[in-house]
């Protein structure tokens, strides 16, 4: 009888039907106990504990709020890539190992820890038949895509880190379902903490990175002994994002799992769509705008035709009335004298 303890914890930054729906399927699977994960940094949800239980969407869920605070308690580095931020968000994305720290702080009676993010979707009522899938594993690491990779190979968070790490291999991995062994996450948060004296140290890091979660955790375990097993079951589909408004997996349920199944995937889609109709409706104007001053260009154009013509007309009256006076003077200036004479008698 295995009496191993387990803990599910559900990550997530949103509050939405689809991460409630998920936390549901979770709560559904025998011998684990299930929390949801939440990044309170910009969600602010009003909470009395980080340890707490509210309801969402009429389901009563089991909360671990965390933020910031605890990330500090804890005296974890604030490093990503070759650079210190201030951007938790940035923080959770680069460094997905801190969160089982702080589960791990906060719960620390267990013996397996899953992860699973936000954006995992199985397409069935229950995460049972995954589960029953390695219930019987022990190793330290189970995770997705486990692999040997090079020290500055095609891979781009095999790069700069070797100021850590002198030899091949390193390790890479996949991080959207994970599980680490309660030791494997006491010894993991101890070498963040040395990683962060070391490369505190280092004062160029222009050529020095900040090791990334998804090649940090295998490396730094299996080069300290810690076993690992690689998820490559048919149940898991990580092949491209998908959207449940266009395919709609769970009309056919199979029991798989999948990721990405963004919930904001169609509301960025929809985004984008505004900001295209907004910059082609502003292009429209510009058009109008072009074709008004086009228009006007014209008028004056025609307008400018028009004064040259009279212009022209009323030189040629000018050089008529000048030719004309001309004639007259000269044909004055050769009559005779004595009809000249006349003339002024006349006058």
């Amino acid at each position: 009888m295995n009496t191993n303890k387990v803990l599910v914890f559900l990550s997530t930054h949103v509050i939405n039907r689809a991460v409630i729906s998920e936390y549901r399927k979770l709560t559904n699977v025998s011998g684990c106990d299930c929390i949801l994960a939440i990044d309170n940094t910009h969600l602010r949800i009003p909470c009395e504990s980080p340890v707490i239980e509210k309801e969402f969407y009429n389901t009563p869920v089991r909360c671990f709020f965390f933020d910031q605070n605890i990330h500090n308690e804890l005296n974890l580095p604030w490093f990503i890539e070759n650079r210190e931020t201030g951007n938790f968000s940035e923080i959770m994305w680069y460094n997905c190992d801190y969160r089982f720290y702080y589960v791990r702080k906060y719960f620390p009676e267990y013996d397996y820890y899953w992860q699973f993010e936000y954006d995992i979707f199985c397409n069935g009522d229950s995460y049972q038949t995954f589960f029953n899938t390695y219930s019987k594993r022990t190793e330290n690491l189970l995770i997705l895509d486990f692999r040997e990779e090079r020290l500055n190979g095609s891979w781009w968070w095999s790069k700069k880190v070797d100021w850590e790490y002198k030899e091949n291999p390193v390790y890479g991995s996949l991080f959207p379902i994970v599980r680490l062994t309660g030791n494997a996450i006491d010894f993991l948060y101890r070498q963040r903490l040395q990683q962060k004296a070391r490369y505190h140290a280092i004062q160029d890091k222009t050529n020095s990175n900040w090791p990334f979660s998804e090649l940090f955790v295998p490396t730094e375990l299996v080069l300290h002994g810690f076993t690992a097993f690689n998820m490559v079951e048919k149940q898991i589909t990580w092949d491209k994002e998908y959207d449940l408004n266009e395919v709609r997996l769970f009309e056919h349920p199979d029991n798989l799992l999948y990721h990405p199944v963004k919930g904001q995937f169609l509301e960025r889609e929809r985004k984008l769509k505004k900001e295209k109709s907004a910059v082609e409706k502003d292009l429209a104007k510009v058009k109008a705008e072009k074709a008004a001053i086009q228009k006007e260009l014209a008028t004056l154009q025609n307008k400018n035709r028009k004064i040259l013509q009279q212009l022209s007309q009323k030189e040629q009256e000018v050089l008529s009335l000048k030719n004309s006076r001309s004639y007259k003077l000269g044909k004055f200036l050769t009559l005779p004298l004595r009809a000249v004479k006349k003339l002024f008698k006349q006058l």
